[in-house]
């Protein structure tokens, strides 16, 4: 694909008449997207709290061998609840089949932080509860919002992100799954 590009513009070059500047840049937008799309992008380095406070790496965290299922919410977001609550139902089960684990990653203020655990214990969620700043790891991770999760294989590479919470992205995001 990258060939059909580079001829495309050679013949540019050469024609110029024969193309307009739309063509041109949408012939390089798509070829920066193929770019981007076949590059691996790993977890960046950046330091969280788990439950006790205990600071820990997130990149160092990914890259134990285990895939993760990394979902960032708060407290104040009910589509974050609702996504947490869902996959509540299933992890038991991708547990087994596919060896992941799920990191919930509250980015509730400091303050919010006793609410946080309060909602996490009175749920029953059985996942690894972690804690950072909203605003630096959102910064970090390049988003905008939650619920937003990344999938990450078990070597720290992210493999799928997802920006927002349906019903149903359980299926989607266990068929993305089963390609690990």
């Amino acid at each position: 694909m990258q060939k059909d590009f580079f001829d495309f513009l050679e013949r540019f070059t050469l024609e110029p008449n024969q193309y307009t500047m739309r063509t041109v840049v949408t012939a390089i937008l798509l070829a920066l997207g193929m770019i981007a799309a076949s590059a691996q992008e790993s977890v960046p380095s950046y330091s969280v709290k788990d439950i006790d406070a205990n600071e820990l790496n997130i990149k160092d965290y990914t890259k134990d061998g285990t895939p993760k299922i990394i979902s960032l919410w708060a407290t104040w977001c009910a589509p974050c609840r609702t996504e947490l609550k869902a996959l509540k139902e299933i992890y038991p089960d991708w547990k087994d089949k596919y060896g992941v684990e799920i990191v919930a990653i509250n980015v509730d203020s400091d303050r919010m932080l006793k609410r946080a655990k309060a909602l996490y214990d009175s749920n029953g969620w059985d996942y690894t509860f972690l804690h950072a700043d909203q605003k630096q790891l959102m910064d970090a991770l390049g988003i905008t919002s939650i619920p937003y999760s990344i999938l990450v294989d078990g070597n720290g590479n992210i493999r799928s992100t997802q920006n927002g919470y349906h019903p149903g992205y359980e299926k989607e995001l266990e068929a993305k799954m089963r390609k690990l």
